[in-house]
């Protein structure tokens, strides 16, 4: 369960392989992409290609409550080590 920032102005949008799939549980929750945001209440989901750059804010007074499933591409090049 991720709690998104209310000021996402400071996170960069990102992409990466695979799809995204995100369900708003507590709050009101903005998914924003560079060209366009979509507003999501308790209970909405969106489902989409993570290439297309793309971060989340939280909407509500308290942070939202998001659960996020990511799917890898498994045509993807293999992902770098983390960094530690």
């Amino acid at each position: 369960m991720l709690h998104p920032p209310h000021d996402a102005d400071r996170m960069p949008f990102r992409d990466h392989h695979g799809e995204e799939f995100l369900f708003v549980h507590e709050g009101r929750a903005e998914l924003l992409f560079p060209s366009y945001a979509v507003a999501l209440a308790p209970g909405d989901s969106v489902y989409f290609k993570a290439t297309t750059p793309h971060k989340v804010r939280s909407l509500s007074e308290t942070r939202s409550s998001v659960l996020l499933l990511v799917c890898a591409d498994e045509n993807a090049p293999t992902p770098l080590p983390a960094l530690t």
